[in-house]
């Protein structure tokens, strides 16, 4: 079993030291551009190759995050970064627009590439064709349960990597589009403003049955518990989730994760999870869906802040003087906050005093009786975190060789990993009087003082009665510490040739109007329309209806729109095989194993909007692939020669929480929505043969016709669908 990789998250210069000295194996950051962390301060190139240079002295790897959808003006930039990187060491890229797969394998292929949780890749298929195109490891969708993984792992060879600890999102990765409608922050982007974190009412045929809360809110995750099972799978590499997080946090997590890695300890000890909750929890954690079906035991629906260590209670509350009694479990110290969970708001204040454990005392700050107590501020435990970075201290364990014969020159060699220096020193010469001892030379040649090395072991051969300068012992190490820096830091230069703007191939480009429908109803109205060539129809599992459907659209295209999600269970339950049988049908996929399955069968493959191709790079890889058309995402800026949807209630967010299930409407009749803050609707719809959930948007996207078009028909009853036709098309 190889060890795992503990994988630190980096969005300023600080949690890279704290990320190293608290024991990553390798840190992971972004750029000023193209990182889907756009508000943490990330790093200029002159910045990352420092820290690249940092890191690779002392044995750490770093990941470079180019993981966001790229516009098509974008790409002259972007192939100028590419460059950049090549060319300073670093040790792999994380991306999620797979027309940078085209650029890497063309211009930079010895640029190492690894698949972002933005790819949604939750199935054995979604591994297959990512290595069969290169990818070296793949970051999995967090909502797989650890029994998927292993399957993924047992089934593909390629490296796994899964998060550990921190924030999860609501959404699969790189299927939410809530915060673009919402505020036109794109969440692929980089720049989601978290819409999932604020409070919904979930409503059932207009009447609201959970009123205002946070219904979309995920707890944080923290895997200590089951962190024996996951490093039993096998998993190539344990990620901490938290670019936008604090110096402290990174601290805290990574050094707690580095003690239950190395140490088998047979459960979570309490001071550690409180150190954990103290630096930054929603309402606890939860281990995530490893183990745990979705469901309100992953939902942090209090707060979708960090809340702190809850301490105690308000024991009671004076107005007159507005001094609160608090009841503390922890003692508390100057310089540390609390907060007091009023029925109504949330009010902190600081502590100015030291209060003993298991005691009262009086504050003033406005309480009710009974309200919860969180430290929301652990200032001693800031303090102590800080110190275990701001002395940076870490070394790289190297080994040595010492070879000193009489007559001949000194020879000191250096052995780091699969690298081996030497250098050759002054000729030993014959003591007269005061011979070298054997402890003075290995002291000289182990002492490398402020280097980013410590000797581990050395092997010294060295002949008896001999005398050597110690000064010149001094001049040797110096000299191999040098030669195996510059050996640890070389990188060998690529220039690749000139950016070539990618050229449109195999794309019929000519003016087409399509329709997605779900229902019979839908498509009866599509039917009346000639103009509509093409019909995608809802697969919902069921290949008798899709025939039903398919007969009737015997004179038009004929593609079956494949699920937005389909995990290894649901290919395992439901077969296209009997569909296969008629040639001339084709498959609308929305996934990457849908891809992969559909072309190596040999059958008519076209690319949805959700796997987000917003550039000809990205159109040419699926081109070339074997597809033969594709809707562009929703997001797309730039006016591209594909299919685009220019009328639909789109899915905002794919999820594996149901809020069906979490409220026990499971099998209940009617219509659900969402309202949100300022009342606007979010309808919702389930998939219950997959446990899926979709938010969809409330107002349709409606657009000119113009191109290939396609009108995307889902929640619309017969005569909805008629009306927007009418609108949209005129009359049949």
């Amino acid at each position: 079993m190889n060890k795992v990789e503990l994988l630190a998250p980096v969005g300023k210069i600080e949690n890279m030291y704290a990320a190293v000295e608290n024991g990553a194996d390798a840190i992971f950051l972004g750029g000023k551009e193209f990182s889907a962390r756009y508000s943490a301060e990330n790093f200029t190139i002159g910045e990352i190759k420092e820290i690249i240079k940092y890191c690779k002295l002392r044995g750490i790897k770093v990941y470079i995050t180019v993981n966001t959808l790229i516009n098509e003006a974008e790409l002259p930039k972007l192939f100028g970064y590419l460059e950049q990187l090549q060319n300073i060491g670093i040790d792999a890229l994380i991306i999620q627009d797979l027309g940078i797969v085209r650029l890497v394998q063309k211009y930079f292929p010895s640029l190492t590439l690894h698949a972002s949780t933005q790819l949604s890749v939750h199935s054995v298929y979604d591994a297959q064709f990512l290595k069969s195109h290169g990818i070296s490891r793949i970051v999995l969708a967090r909502e797989l349960t650890l029994n998927e993984i292993i399957d993924i792992k047992n089934n593909v060879d390629i490296e796994i990597e899964t998060f550990v600890h921190g924030a999860l999102c609501y959404s699969y990765s790189g299927q939410c589009l809530m915060s673009s409608v919402i505020g036109s922050r794109s969440g692929n982007r980089g720049k989601c403003a978290q819409p999932c974190r604020m409070q919904y009412e979930l409503c059932r045929d207009g009447e609201i049955i959970i009123d205002k809360t946070h219904l979309l809110s995920p707890k944080d995750i923290c895997t200590l518990d089951i962190l024996p099972n996951l490093i039993e799978a096998n998993i190539t590499s344990f990620k901490i989730e938290g670019r936008m997080k604090s110096p402290e946090y990174v601290a805290s997590v990574v050094k707690a994760y580095r003690k239950y890695i190395d140490n088998n300890i047979p459960s979570v000890l309490n001071e550690d999870l409180n150190e954990l909750q103290a630096v930054f929890n929603r309402g606890g954690f939860s281990t995530g869906y490893y183990n745990l079906s979705a469901g309100l035991q992953m939902m942090a629906t209090k707060s979708p802040k960090n809340i702190g260590l809850l301490i105690g209670k308000v024991k009671s509350y004076n107005p007159k003087t507005k001094l609160a009694t608090i009841y503390t479990t922890k003692q508390l110290n100057p310089g540390d906050g609390i907060e007091v969970w009023n029925s109504k708001k949330h009010i902190g204040t600081g502590i100015s005093n030291t209060y003993k454990e298991n005691s009262s005392f009086s504050i003033q700050i406005q309480a009710e009786p009974g309200s919860l107590v969180y430290l929301s501020k652990d200032h001693l435990l800031l303090k102590s975190l800080r110190k275990t970075y701001e002395k940076p201290v870490r070394k790289r364990e190297i080994n040595a060789k010492v070879y000193g014969k009489i007559g001949q020159p000194i020879k000191y060699t250096l052995i780091c990993d699969n690298i081996e220096v030497c250098a050759y020193g002054d000729i030993l010469e014959q003591a007269v009087n005061n011979p070298i001892a054997i402890d003075k030379i290995k002291l000289q040649f182990t002492k490398l003082g402020a280097t980013p090395f410590k000797i581990n072991c050395i092997d010294i051969e060295w002949d008896d009665n001999s005398y050597i300068v110690i000064s010149k012992l001094n001049e040797l190490r110096r000299e191999v510490i040098e030669k195996l820096e510059h050996a640890l830091l070389t990188v060998n230069s690529n220039q690749p040739k000139y950016f070539k703007k990618c050229e449109l191939a195999n794309i019929i480009q000519t003016p087409q109007i399509s329709a997605k429908v779900e229902t019979f109803n839908q498509l009866n109205q599509i039917l009346q329309y000639e103009n509509i060539t093409k019909v995608y129809w809802e697969w919902n599992y069921n290949n008798e209806e899709t025939i039903r459907a398919y007969k009737l659209c015997r004179n038009r295209n004929f593609l079956v729109a494949l699920p937005a999600i389909m995990r290894d269970d649901i290919w395992e339950k439901y077969s296209l095989d009997k569909l296969f049988e008629y040639k001339n049908m084709g498959y609308l996929c929305r996934t990457l194993g849908q891809v992969h399955y559909i072309i190596a069968n040999k059958k008519i493959c076209e690319v949805d909007y959700n796997l987000n191709v917003t550039n000809m790079e990205h159109a040419q890889f699926y081109l070339d692939s074997g597809v033969s058309q594709l809707t562009l995402s929703l997001e797309t800026k730039e006016n591209l020669p594909f299919q685009k949807i220019i009328y639909g209630h789109m899915p905002v967010m794919t999820t594996a929480q149901c809020l069906l299930g979490h409220y026990k409407q499971c099998g209940n009749k009617g219509k659900y929505h969402l309202t949100d803050r300022v009342g606007a609707k979010w309808p919702i719809i389930t998939d219950c043969k997959s446990c899926t959930m979709q938010i969809l948007n409330g107002n349709s996207a409606e657009e000119k016709l113009s191109g290939m078009v396609r009108l995307n028909f889902s929640i619309e009853t017969e005569r909805e669908t008629q009306i927007v036709l009418k609108r949209l098309l005129g009359r049949c």
